[in-house]
């Protein structure tokens, strides 16, 4: 009977955890932005890109200096763009929260990236966090920070 009544509070509490995350409008904005991200990048369209920030957002990439409003970071994309060419890029979210008309989001990234320079192939992982404000059209960055788990050339492997 114990046993009965646990397992029915578990599957109510995994279906009603369930429920709520799918019910929630907000979350499917922000994963639309997260699409359109991940397309943007895939194509190398700086100004789309771009258009996904906030007029004053920033981004943070690694190995570079922030870029803070839309024309800095899409210069940063162009550039990039110059240098590598992606052949590979997506997101997977691992948590987000919604705070009324603000929003984080955090997750892991792949890419596989080709160096224009020498033709050499780079398969990258790592992890970001973006903050997000919601305005009339939608879900929009605020803050982006995202750095690679792997070394940089010469340097040693982390132990986990």
């Amino acid at each position: 009977m114990i046993r009965n009544l646990t397992l029915t509070l578990a599957a109510l509490t995994l279906a009603a955890t369930g429920a709520s995350a799918q019910a929630n409008p907000e979350t499917a904005g922000i994963a639309k932005t997260r699409t359109a991200f991940e397309k943007s990048v895939a194509a190398q369209d700086a100004a789309a890109i771009a258009k996904l920030f906030t007029a004053d957002g920033t981004e943070m990439p690694p190995n570079a200096p922030a870029a803070k409003g839309r024309a800095a970071i899409e210069a940063f994309h162009k550039s990039f763009a110059q240098q590598f060419m992606n052949h590979g890029f997506s997101l997977a979210a691992t948590e987000t929260k919604v705070l009324g008309d603000t929003a984080y989001e955090i997750g892991t990234y792949k890419q596989t990236l080709m160096v224009m320079k020498g033709g050499g192939m780079i398969d990258d992982t790592g992890k970001y966090i973006v903050l997000l404000k919601k305005d009339a059209s939608g879900w929009l960055i605020t803050h982006a920070i995202y750095n690679s788990d792997n070394p940089l050339p010469g340097q040693a492997p982390a132990k986990k």
